[in-house]
């Protein structure tokens, strides 16, 4: 009984895209979350409004509480029903002595990122509750709650996926923005300091000017007067447009190579049901259940098809 009811919450817990049973009730948990989480976010931002929390304080404090509830159970079942996550393929082949346990599996998911942001969407309110001094910082922590629909959002995922993939190329770009922008800082501070002592007081302070110069935004705040600032300013704003094009374009590179990988795999899967010729009723069925899996779009995935019977049809 305990088995089938911590099976029945792992697949009604997971993204409807990704539950073998209970697929129904998946998808309708689905959408009572994503709209809880919209209404928490709403509430959210109307607390900053001058005005409401005093006129809707009531109603505020009912949808924090609730949420909070909500989200706490949900949390609960989550770690809870971890344990009957399927094992890997690598994990399949071991031996009964080997294979994970119910709590390494609950560990391993508390460990998760989406874990860690369920964690953090509800602990500000509970710390609030039971610690004795102000966490009005911690309360910044409820924007998370709108990261918890990055769960049902493939787009997320995917970025996520490029994210992880190219973890060292970005750290290495970013390592070099920054050792760049220290050097603009210091170089600035030496030129302009002498006729702007109070703007450019410090190489600290002379970083927001080589932050903003670097980044092309230019805010104006501080600007160099001396014609050697001036010229120096200006090589800094034409070098930023070229570092700064860096993690842009490892991001962009990396995310059509994970959409070009997508629509392969879409491709290799209509090749494979194409091999008699016809797409029966079950084919259509799992071609479009493989197509909202890899988040492809519905014109874009037809298209797919219809070459790929086309081809087919010359082959033969």
């Amino acid at each position: 009984m305990a088995m089938s009811f911590r099976n029945a919450c792992y697949h009604i817990l997971a993204p409807a895209s990704e539950a073998h049973e209970y697929k129904k009730r998946s998808t309708l948990f689905d959408i009572v979350l994503i709209a809880l989480i919209i209404v928490n976010v709403a509430a959210m931002m109307l607390e900053t409004v001058p005005g409401i929390p005093a006129l809707w304080q009531r109603e505020l404090h009912i949808i924090e509480v609730v949420s909070v509830l909500i989200f706490t159970i949900e949390y609960l079942l989550r770690v809870y029903s971890s344990a009957a996550a399927p094992e890997n393929g690598s994990q399949a082949n071991r031996s009964p002595q080997e294979k994970t346990t119910v709590w390494q599996k609950r560990w391993a998911y508390i460990k998760s990122p989406m874990a860690l942001v369920d964690l953090m969407a509800i602990l500000p309110f509970y710390l609030s509750v039971f610690v004795a001094f102000d966490l009005r910082i911690l309360r910044v922590f409820r924007v998370l709650r709108i990261l918890k629909i990055g769960r049902y959002s493939r787009s997320m995922q995917t970025l996520i996926t490029v994210l992880r993939n190219e973890s060292h190329s970005l750290i290495a770009a970013i390592s070099v923005l920054l050792l760049f922008t220290v050097i603009a800082a210091t170089c600035i501070y030496y030129i302009e300091h002498t006729a702007q002592p109070n703007v450019f007081s410090s190489i600290p302070a002379s970083l927001w000017w080589a932050l903003v110069t670097l980044t092309t935004v230019g805010y104006g705040d501080a600007v160099p007067v001396t014609a050697l600032g001036k010229v120096f300013g200006g090589l800094i704003t034409i070098m930023g447009i070229c570092f700064y094009a860096l993690p842009a374009g490892i991001l962009s590179s990396s995310y059509t190579t994970q959409m070009q990988l997508k629509r392969d795999r879409f491709k290799d899967t209509v090749q494979s049901v194409l091999d008699d010729g016809k797409l029966s009723e079950h084919d259509i069925h799992h071609l479009e259940h493989v197509r909202k899996l890899l988040d492809l779009d519905e014109e874009e995935a037809k298209l797919i098809i219809r070459l790929l019977q086309h081809h087919h049809k010359l082959d033969r």
